[in-house]
């Protein structure tokens, strides 16, 4: 168990508060904060601001980039309601100023295991195997930073970030303009799209080409197509969207969902990648055993495809709500929720959506975990999401 330390931005210490267990430091100021963590030992971070600061969202994307596996916790003052739930884009948690020690200590139990099993030790030899991770584009900062600033989206102009990368940006506007995506008419440019998608669906659509651009279908791999598996992400990435929209999620929580869907199961192309011939013998007895193929992946790798992605998307900075249901999408009920979470929608979509084709007929979509839903409270709704997953199925299987 690491230290805490409780960060006000605002040029004064603030309230102490009163913790069972922990001892917290007490720092004033982004550098002294950055100072103590360039010591070691922290294992979480209180933030705490007031008003809707960009520079405290700017803060906490530094702090995350730079010290990923630190538990960051946003606490705010006199911030309007939409402020606090960006909070989730760039911390674990967003709580009032008024938030107790019992609901920090509950945050950083809640996440420490999240934190151990994104930093398994299969993963970090996976990772050294693969070597030095590629950093996201540039252009996402922009688009994040953009974002912090609660940039007018209809009439943002992103089109200065992406000048001279053309072929990144060219996969880009491919995504969008792919029809499983499901924009109403054919973008021309990307000024066009912020208007239409937004700017966190653009930034997520983002990371997508960059994972397509870093990790394509490599040679001779024919066991399942990486282009089919793209027009699956698609897909579940609404489905997620319109499950969360079932419950009256709130605009970024619908953003979170649809990136959840999106996102999911990348780790399967990383893995591919690292050693086709393995994965191959994977999927080989996934077959053979009836089992899911994230199954086997962790008798063989120690680690799955959704443990591989999600660890990825931490490293890079992604939402940690984004993140956490890239991680548990298979095994919801790890995870530990009592209510519907960007999860939920996440596992939900995959599951329901018909799986993945491939020359083995291994298994490579989820399983609905009907124990998980009852644990959440949300048997009620199932019949629902299997009429939204039957319209998105059909046109899945019609486009494959």
């Amino acid at each position: 168990m690491g230290g805490l330390i409780i960060c006000n931005l605002t040029g004064e210490q603030g309230d102490k508060l009163d913790f069972a267990e922990l001892q917290p430091e007490y720092r004033v100021g982004q550098e002294a904060l950055f100072a103590a963590l360039d010591q070691g030992g922290i294992e979480a971070v209180v933030v705490r601001s007031r008003g809707d600061d960009p520079e405290a969202h700017l803060c906490l994307r530094q702090l995350a980039a730079r010290w990923p596996w630190v538990i960051r916790i946003q606490q705010t003052m006199d911030a309007t309601a939409r402020y606090q739930a960006e909070g989730g884009d760039v911390a674990d948690a967003s709580l009032p100023y008024n938030a107790d020690a019992s609901r920090v200590e509950y945050i950083i139990e809640r996440t420490r295991p999240m934190i151990a099993r994104l930093r398994n030790p299969a993963l970090e030899a996976l990772f050294a195997e693969l070597g030095e991770l590629p950093p996201l584009p540039e252009q996402l900062s922009g688009l994040n930073q953009m974002i912090d600033e609660q940039a007018n989206e209809s009439t943002a102009s992103v089109a200065p970030l992406f000048r001279g990368c053309m072929p990144y940006l060219k996969q880009l506007m491919e995504l969008l303009n792919n029809p499983l995506f499901g924009s109403s008419r054919h973008l021309f440019s990307i000024n066009e799209a912020v208007r239409v998608v937004g700017l966190r669906t653009l930034r997520d659509l983002g990371i997508m080409a960059h994972i397509i651009n870093t990790f394509p279908q490599p040679e001779g791999w024919s066991s399942f197509s990486f282009e089919q598996l793209l027009s699956r992400n698609l897909v579940c990435a609404h489905l997620s969207e319109r499950i969360a929209h079932s419950v009256g999620s709130d605009r970024i929580a619908l953003s979170a969902a649809l990136a959840a869907g999106l996102l999911h199961d990348f780790g399967m192309r990383v893995l591919v990648r690292l050693d086709q011939q393995r994965y191959f013998r994977v999927m080989e007895k996934a077959a053979a055993l009836k089992q899911p193929v994230y199954a086997v992946e962790k008798l063989d790798y120690k680690l799955t495809h959704g443990e591989l992605g999600a660890s990825m998307l931490r490293r890079w900075g992604v939402s940690p709500r984004i993140v956490r249901a890239v991680l548990y999408h298979h095994v919801p009920k790890a995870a530990g929720d009592n209510t519907f979470t960007t999860l939920t929608a996440a596992h939900v979509a995959d599951a329901m959506l018909p799986p993945l084709f491939n020359a083995m007929e291994c298994p490579l979509g989820g399983r609905l975990s009907l124990s998980y839903l009852d644990a959440i409270g949300e048997m009620d709704r199932v019949s629902v999401w299997e009429r939204l997953a039957n319209d998105h199925g059909k046109q899945l299987q019609a486009h494959w």
